[in-house]
């Protein structure tokens, strides 16, 4: 069975498992993830009893989450995500729902930050510190990341050079903050879990060389998980 039909095999198994979440009918764009990865993302949610939640990048999966918080009877989630329109529409499908409780969905524009390489954008530093810290302070450290935006080139991205103009350098290391920013709110044995995971292969690389992480990649899914150790 070749890549692309076992794709589509896991998919088609994961949206009958979805099923029961699956209450009213809800757009599942191109950049959200796949139905077999989010399943995965509901299973690490229930079997690793996660309860603390961030999610970089919102969709679909944020309301789905919602669903499945929302009948496990606890467990919080915060979701920031740089489109203005997708964060609204996200925003206003929980509330119709009555889960607007569960959920926080900031919209936090792009802009330059600090623990960005090669001059690549990322959340707003300033909104991003003040929600994390307020949600940590609220309801205990994250146990479970998932880093799911800013999105990512469709092609795979050209390696960079030193000779790259700043900001030119490989698209594909745009999520590469989510580690330095977060680490510190991260529990001990926190999951970690990045979607994307062929376009995400620089950045997955270098957060194991200086975070000692060890990935387990599923090309069927295109999620990437590990374990955090202690800091």
């Amino acid at each position: 069975m070749d890549g692309s039909l076992a794709r589509a095999v896991a998919d088609l198994g994961a949206w009958l498992r979805l099923a029961p979440l699956l209450t009213e009918y809800l757009p599942f764009p191109e950049r959200a993830l796949r139905p077999s990865a989010l399943a995965a993302l509901l299973d690490e949610v229930l079997v690793g009893n996660r309860t603390v939640l961030v999610e970089l990048g919102s969709g679909p999966s944020s309301v789905v989450l919602a669903r499945l918080l929302a009948r496990r009877g606890f467990g919080r989630l915060l979701s920031i995500e740089h489109d203005e329109r997708w964060a609204a529409f996200v925003n206003l499908q929980l509330r119709r729902e009555g889960l607007h409780h569960l959920v926080r969905v900031v919209h936090a524009p792009l802009t330059p930050h600090p623990a960005a390489l090669d001059g690549l954008p990322w959340y707003s530093p300033t909104l991003v510190r003040d929600e994390v810290t307020a949600y940590v302070e609220r309801f205990g450290l994250i146990d479970l990341l998932l880093v799911d935006g800013p999105d990512l080139p469709t092609a795979p991205p050209a390696p960079t050079t030193p000779s790259a103009p700043l900001g030119e350098g490989n698209p594909g290391l745009v999520r590469y903050p989510a580690m330095p920013v977060l680490r510190g709110a991260l529990a001990p044995g926190a999951s970690l879990l990045v979607d994307d995971v062929e376009a995400s292969a620089a950045v997955l690389n270098r957060w194991a060389d200086e975070y000692g992480t060890t990935f387990r990649r599923s090309p069927t899914s295109g999620l990437a998980h590990c374990v955090l150790a202690p800091v």
